[in-house]
């Protein structure tokens, strides 16, 4: 991963530095909106292959990703 990435880590005291942080590595890695619950996980479609359901390939890519 990228330098984004080192941070203290969070201990009593450093919430707020720790949490602004937090959301920017999030935000540098594109899961930001997953963890704040604006984006969903993509549904999965098990009635048709992957290979030919572009729900489950956007699934695939969401999982790899």
């Amino acid at each position: 991963m990228s330098d984004t990435l080192h941070f203290l880590k969070l201990n009593g005291s450093n919430y707020d530095s720790w949490a602004t942080s937090m959301k920017s590595a999030l935000q540098s890695c594109f899961l930001w909106l997953y963890v704040n619950g604006e984006e969903n996980m993509p549904t999965v479609v098990k009635s048709t292959p992957p290979s030919t359901d572009k729900t489950s390939k956007d699934y695939k890519s969401w999982k790899e990703d």
